[in-house]
């Protein structure tokens, strides 16, 4: 081999060197690095700053495609909290292969943060379609619960059951597609014969729809209880403005506390107090009849005239 062919092959294997990417996925100390070291372009909506960061340059990304998405995700997310959960979050977009969003994880313990991968060759389907973000966005609101090990569900089902309600109410999807993943999914949310509460270290999906139909049934009763005027997302909203969002800690009494006094009620509480450490079986059958959702051929259709139908509409905001 002569010397300018071994000088391009080495030069090749340098630059292949220099543009690998770093892991992101493990622990956390990588993404905050990335986040501080690297640049970034700011988006400020809602009265929060979001910093992008295209991990490692994020090559074969198309960059104003991300971005729009990123805004169109913060949309969802300021609408149904009245604004941005926090003032400033790092956003570490990280390259991956296929045409898929893909693992995203929220961290707060160093200043809030958000990484999530996006395959290279997504298009406009993937990007219209997403949750995922919108999902860590609503994690930013809350403070982390914790001990984290027995809190889970209450992290993860009230970003279950806000995202895509956020979606509906920033006209980023319909009514029929919120109640549908509530029909396929909340079933799988009931306790088995072996099961206790909620705190007794749940699995999946114990965590994440058990965890959304405990925030449903708090939506449901806060309304009841308020005549419609005022709903779980007064809570939420209450709690993600005393808290200040996911840089703080808080216990799960906190979180049922602050929501309780913000609405004047004691659903949190009285729920809490009732699903914590025991399993309780919720008759979703029934609970689905009185708002009018059913599925019926493969659709979701609404019953205009159940008893709850204009509070299924409300919890969407829809009149």
């Amino acid at each position: 081999m002569n010397s300018k062919i071994l000088l391009a092959a080495f030069a090749a294997l340098i630059a292949g060197v220099a543009g690998a990417q770093t892991d992101y996925e493990g622990g956390p100390r990588a993404l905050y690095r990335a986040l501080a070291e690297q640049p970034h372009e700011t988006l400020k909506m809602g009265g929060g700053e979001i910093d992008v960061v295209f991990a490692d340059g994020a090559p074969g990304l198309d960059r104003k495609a991300v971005l729009d998405w990123v805004r169109m995700s913060a949309e969802a997310a300021i609408a149904y909290f009245g604004r941005f959960p926090v003032e400033k979050v790092g956003l570490l977009i990280i390259a991956g292969d296929g045409d898929r969003i893909n693992g995203g994880t929220t961290f707060g313990f160093a200043g809030s943060a958000i990484r999530i991968k996006v395959g290279r060759a997504a298009g406009a389907a993937a990007f219209g379609s997403d949750w995922r973000l919108v999902h860590e966005m609503v994690h930013l609101a809350l403070p982390r619960v914790v001990p984290q090990e027995n809190a889970l569900w209450m992290m993860e089902g009230s970003a279950v059951y806000v995202e895509p309600i956020a979606r509906v109410m920033a006209g980023h999807l319909s009514e029929e597609a919120v109640w549908s993943d509530s029909l396929d999914g909340m079933p799988k949310g009931q306790p088995g014969p072996n099961d206790g509460g909620l705190d007794d270290h749940p699995g999946w999906g114990r965590s994440y729809w058990g965890g959304a139909i405990f925030w449903l049934m708090a939506d449901i009763g806060i309304r009841e209880q308020t005549h419609n005027r005022l709903s779980l997302m007064d809570a939420l909203r209450a709690i993600n403005r005393e808290s200040g969002g996911n840089g703080v800690e808080w216990s799960e009494r906190q979180v049922v506390e602050a929501g309780d006094k913000a609405t004047g009620t004691h659903v949190l509480a009285d729920l809490y107090a009732k699903m914590k450490d025991q399993p309780v079986t919720v008759d979703l059958d029934g609970l689905f009849a009185r708002l009018g959702v059913a599925r019926k051929d493969g659709q979701v259709v609404f019953d205009e005239n159940a008893p709850q139908a204009k509070l299924r509409r409300a919890i969407v905001g829809k009149s």
